[in-house]
C-alpha cells in the first residue's frame, strides 16, 4: 500500500497475510519478487528521480522476464505522489514482440 501525506511525504507499506504492517522504502511480492528485490538491493536510493525509479523498475522487469518462466505479459508501472495515484507506463511483452513503452 502506498501513498503520500502533506506532512510526512510519501510511505508505502506491506501488509502480509495475517494482517502484519511493514513499512517499506522498496518493495515487491510474488514470483519474481526475489530477482526484482535483488535488483533493489543493488540500486536502490532514497533520494531517485522519477527517471531513476522508473529505469530501476525496467531493469526488475528485465530481470523478471529473462530468469521467470512464468512471466506475466504485460507489466504496469505506477507513481503515487502527491498529485495521487497514476498509471505511468506500460511494458508489452506478448509473445516475441519487441519490448515496447507506452507513456499513459
Amino acid at each position: 500500500m502506498a501513498g503520500y501525506d502533506k506532512d510526512i511525504g510519501p510511505s508505502m507499506y506491506y501488509i502480509d497475510y495475517i494482517a502484519t504492517m511493514h513499512k517499506l522504502d522498496k518493495g515487491a511480492f510474488g514470483y519474481g519478487s526475489y530477482f526484482s528485490l535483488a535488483m533493489m538491493d543493488r540500486h536502490f536510493k532514497s533520494n531517485m528521480t522519477l527517471e531513476e525509479a522508473v529505469d530501476l523498475a525496467d531493469k526488475c522487469i528485465l530481470e523478471i522476464r529473462s530468469r521467470l518462466v512464468v512471466a506475466p505479459p504485460n507489466f504496469v508501472i505506477k507513481i503515487v505522489d502527491k498529485d495521487g495515484a497514476r498509471e505511468y507506463a506500460w511494458r508489452n511483452s506478448v509473445g516475441d514482440a519487441p519490448y515496447e513503452t507506452v507513456q499513459a
